[in-house]
């Protein structure tokens, strides 16, 4: 294979993920691993969060632990619990365990959803604040947790139920003693863990943010869902019948340049390759 047509196809993979996606779907699990770790690691983890999620499944059962913690150290929560769905139970309680324990809790908890309820695509880790922290604690956290989420975070009480939401640009004018409860505004609406995808999309909340947070029955926090997060999770059930490309040249040129990086990758990906 030439320098050429390997260098097109590592463009292909890193600046097209999804086509790339589509194009390993079309290849057997065995061949599509082999190919992902060739890559660097973060050009295939995009490759793997547009990837469906059953036969992002299918990859997991054919590849070692090792591997495996690699790809779901970069991958977030969301994502994992989406992939692992799909798999059986043998294989979904070893992948489980390779995650911390904070991780598996709330891996638990989106795979308990059904795919197509807001629960299943929320964003669980999001940071969240306490009715009673001081700005200089509130810092304390965002420091702690890297934040580069939305700029509402949201405010609960004791009982983990949603009181308000602070916008951080308005903590940042306060001083370090000063209460969040000064700046705080005042909210109780949320979207259940059950609703269905294409009803939330219609939800009223989204005219305020593009960022709600998400509730239990029984009315606790749970997390967050973005709103491109949502329409990505509805584009995901029709995406077999769209087409990732306009341009058929520019296609047929990543196609056979990645199809040369199989046979290099596995000489003998020939019988290996659905079809």
């Amino acid at each position: 294979m030439s320098s050429l047509s390997l260098k097109l196809a590592q463009h292909f993979l890193q600046e097209e993920p999804a086509g790339a996606a589509r194009r390993l779907e079309l290849q057997s699990p065995e061949v599509a691993v082999e190919l992902l770790k060739t890559l660097p690691l973060d050009a295939a983890i995009k490759v793997l969060k547009v990837t469906h999620p059953s036969f992002a499944a299918e990859l997991f059962m054919h590849i070692d632990d090792v591997e495996a913690t690699r790809w779901l150290d970069a991958l977030n929560t969301t994502d994992i619990a989406a992939i692992f769905r799909h798999l059986d139970e043998p294989c979904f309680a070893q992948k489980l365990a390779l995650l911390s324990l904070k991780k598996q809790t709330l891996c638990k908890l989106l795979v308990s959803y059904p795919e197509y309820t807001v629960g299943a695509w929320i964003d669980a880790s999001t940071l969240v604040l306490d009715e009673k922290m001081s700005v200089e604690e509130v810092f304390l956290r965002l420091r702690k947790r890297r934040y580069q989420g939305s700029e509402r975070l949201f405010v609960l009480n004791a009982e983990r139920k949603l009181v308000g939401h602070v916008s951080l640009y308005d903590v940042l004018r306060l001083s370090p003693h000063e209460s969040i409860a000064a700046i705080m505004r005042m909210q109780n609406e949320a979207l259940s863990g059950v609703t269905e995808l294409a009803a939330a999309l219609q939800s009223p909340l989204w005219k305020q943010t593009d960022c709600v947070a998400v509730v239990n029955r029984t009315g606790e926090f749970i997390g967050v869902l973005q709103h491109h997060r949502l329409r990505a999770a509805l584009t995901r059930f029709q995406r077999d019948n769209e087409q990732t490309f306009d341009t058929p040249d520019l296609v047929d040129a990543y196609t056979r340049s990645i199809a040369s990086l199989f046979e290099l990758v596995m000489p003998s990906t020939g019988q290996g390759a659905k079809s």
